[in-house]
């Protein structure tokens, strides 16, 4: 080894140190080319950004009350992009009012669809972005080449969508923009599988048939059931009154008033009031045909002119806002918000006294709040307890349609006497504005008399003076939609809620054993059978009194509404008689002999059918009247459509509901979905109905009887919903004394 060469040895110590200091160079190298690369990046996405933002429309804020914008849409080929422009313009103005030039202009209503906005519209070249439904829409409409453009308000680009300053102030003016607009242009959407064609041309036959006088008597004389239009007509009928334009929660307000409208699916067009008046005549006088083919009608009818302030509305109709509420049953909403705010337009909207809305749509408050501020202002000026009736309390369906935002049952974010009108709810409400008007005569005031003072802990208890009627024994199952229907099985659902009924309170349960008798009377009002209080509890007699336009789905016959006669009610009866008939149907239909094997649940010597005037055989098979199905038999030769309108009333009503019987009286009642026995049965002031109600436990609750007694009014309790007594809005019950129910 050479000596001039010293042979150095780390530790091993400073070996790991050196190698960590040449390891941090490294790294700090990379870091530093890293570093120099995201800058590149940056700079390069920072170009782009910039340019991409310079290529997008950018709203111009609206300055001025009642001002909104309108879009004047450029003629075009059909292969063209979307252009136009915007223009703010006065809206709402007061008819006569030429201080202000307000252009001509016509709106659109349709579906967004998906959020998910993959077309384009050129705004003073600029980009929009819209969904895929308006683009189809708006290519459908746009006037060809060289003709004049098209002045047209719509939402989605009219509204900057993402200001909720301008989303607050433009709500409140939707309804004079549609009010004011000289058409309204519906879009239902396109149509891949050819329905459009069809319904309309079905639409136009049967306003043809039901329109002439001459062909619609000829038609009934020769017993039509309109059997021989191809059953693909009334499917795509059917596919019509489904399609989501007619559920969106927004429509009513769009098409509800005064403005003429034209419907466009895909390229075929009706016009409007046209196709509401064909479903209205369908609704009133087809009601086999509506049935059979499973036409909802009433998806038609209810929109028809909803918010205009017609005088064929009652007037008490008019004036419920929480009415109008309570028609949203049938509509979606994607903001839950927006089941309140797309009601704000309609005339009941408006607080005379006040000269105000009554509430501001404000999209910052919650859904619980908005919900629990409606409520309050709705029970404050409204002197009714009208949104009492909107309650369901139903934990079934809650868990299977859970609310959001904590709005169930199991996170109550709202009083029990607050309705959740995006939760479960069912369709009909039972006590709609000036129904019974006989709450006077049992001593109870038709005003609620509910002001600020009725309120306790932060406006979360409900105070309110009432009665308690009796308590609730025994209860059905839920009925089914189709449990009125001889073809389905849950028709054995009426024969268990009859069951009820028995002296032995339906412990057997063999429904084979069941029979419907005219035997027995109604303990709290002998002079009627018990039957006759059960169908009317299961369709509500006071239905068929109503005017035909206090609601667009009323049930009506041919002859028009049942009205009890002076025999207390005994048409009525006998509707409900022959509609037992007609769902349990046998060969010896009117036979007076004994029932044979199969022989429907009748008794034999107190058969109610003996009170029906006999109908001989007919061998022709056919119908009197368009609202029989082929081959149906008229039970009923005195009011030949008579069942067929009570069946209508009991599926209104019924379908969702519960039968039950009270224990000290035995009233019968048609109960909310949520009731269980031991509820309490109430009359409160100001109620359209009775209600259900829960008395709450009190863990802490540790005084003795007489304590509890001395404090029964600190007692608070549940509302579990509105319930139906035949007899008791006649004022013939019996019932305690006053007192104030606390309702949290």
């Amino acid at each position: 080894m050479d000596p001039n060469i010293v042979n150095i040895s780390f530790a091993p110590g400073r070996t790991e140190l050196r190698n960590y200091a040449r390891e941090q160079e490294a790294y700090e190298r990379a870091e530093d080319e890293r570093r120099h690369r995201e800058s590149e990046r940056l700079a390069r996405e920072r170009t782009i950004q910039s340019s991409v933002l310079a290529d997008f429309y950018e709203y111009q804020p609206i300055r001025k009350p009642w001002t909104s914008r309108l879009l004047i849409l450029n003629s075009a080929s059909k292969a063209a992009k979307l252009t136009g422009r915007l223009e703010t313009v006065p809206v709402g103005q007061v008819d006569g009012d030429t201080s202000t030039w307000v252009p001509k202009y016509k709106t659109l209503s349709y579906v967004w669809g998906d959020a998910v906005f993959d077309d384009n519209i050129w705004i003073d070249s600029k980009r929009l972005a819209i969904t895929k439904s308006l683009g189809t829409a708006l290519r459908r409409l746009r006037p060809p080449a060289g003709k004049a453009p098209l002045c047209i308000w719509i939402d989605q680009i009219c509204i900057n969508q993402f200001d909720t300053m301008e989303r607050n102030q433009q709500v409140r003016l939707m309804h004079a923009i549609y009010r004011h607009a000289s058409q309204v242009h519906v879009w239902l959407g396109s149509d891949a599988d050819g329905h459009a064609s069809r319904a309309f041309q079905l639409v136009n036959s049967l306003k043809a048939i039901f329109g002439d006088p001459l062909l619609s008597k000829l038609c009934r004389a020769q017993g039509a059931s309109l059997d021989w239009i191809p059953a693909e007509y009334w499917r795509s009928l059917r596919e019509l009154t489904r399609l989501p334009w007619f559920h969106r929660v927004w429509i009513p307000q769009e098409i509800g008033t005064d403005a003429p409208a034209t419907v466009h699916w895909e390229a075929e067009t009706i016009d409007w009031a046209w196709l509401a008046s064909a479903m209205r005549t369908l609704e009133m006088h087809g009601w086999g045909l509506k049935k059979k083919h499973k036409i909802d009608t009433a998806a038609v009818t209810t929109l028809f002119r909803r918010f205009a302030d017609s005088p064929e509305t009652p007037a008490a109709e008019r004036r419920s806002f929480v009415y109008q509420l309570c028609l949203s049953a049938r509509n979606v909403a994607t903001d839950p918000r927006d089941y309140v705010f797309s009601r704000l337009g309609h005339p009941s909207a408006w607080i005379e006294s006040e000269q105000a809305m009554i509430i501001q749509p404000d999209y910052k408050n919650t859904v619980a709040d908005v919900y629990h501020e409606i409520a309050i202002r709705a029970l404050t000026t409204d002197h009714t307890l009208m949104v009492l009736n909107a309650v369901l309390d139903d934990s079934d369906a809650s868990k299977t349609s859970a609310p959001p935002e904590g709005l169930g049952r199991n996170q109550p974010s709202l009083p029990s006497w607050v309705p959740c009108w995006n939760g479960p709810r069912l369709r009909n409400v039972i006590g709609y504005p000036g129904r019974y008007k006989a709450y006077s005569a049992r001593g109870l005031d038709t005003r609620s008399g509910i002001a600020s003072a009725s309120f306790e802990k932060g406006y979360k208890t409900l105070l309110v003076r009432g009665l308690v009627i009796d308590t609730i024994d025994r209860i059905s199952p839920r009925f089914a939609p189709n449990c009125f229907t001889p073809e389905s099985s849950k028709k054995t659902q009426v024969l268990a809620a009859w069951a009820l009924c028995r002296p032995d309170g339906g412990t057997s349960s063999n429904l084979k054993t069941i029979k419907f008798s005219t035997q027995g009377v109604y303990q709290p009002d002998p002079s009627r059978p018990s039957l006759q209080a059960f169908l009317d509890a299961l369709a509500p007699a006071a239905r068929f009194t109503d005017s035909p336009a206090a609601n667009s789905s009323l049930p009506l016959t041919s002859k028009g509404p049942i009205v009890p006669d002076s025999d207390g009610n005994t048409q009525i009866y006998h509707a409900g008689i022959s509609a037992l008939a007609n769902i349990f149907p046998t060969s010896n239909f009117f036979s007076r002999s004994s029932a044979s094997s199969s022989a429907p649940p009748f008794s034999q010597r107190h058969d109610p059918r003996k009170l029906l005037q006999p109908q001989p055989n007919s061998n022709s098979g056919s119908t009197s009247n368009l609202n029989l199905s082929a081959g149906q038999e008229k039970p009923d030769a005195a009011s030949p459509a008579s069942w067929t309108t009570w069946i209508q009333a009991a599926e209104q009503h019924a379908p969702g509901r519960r039968f039950g019987v009270t224990k000290g009286s035995g009233h019968f009642a048609l109960l909310p979905p949520g009731t269980k026995p031991g509820d309490l049965l109430c009359l409160l002031r100001g109620g359209e109905t009775p209600y259900v109600l829960r008395e709450k436990e009190d863990p802490k609750d540790g005084r003795d009887d007489v304590g509890k007694a001395t404090a029964r009014s600190a007692k608070r309790y549940m509302l579990i919903g509105e319930a139906y007594v035949p007899g008791l809005m006649e004022g013939d019950a019996a019932a305690e004394e006053m007192r104030t129910f606390r309702l949290d």
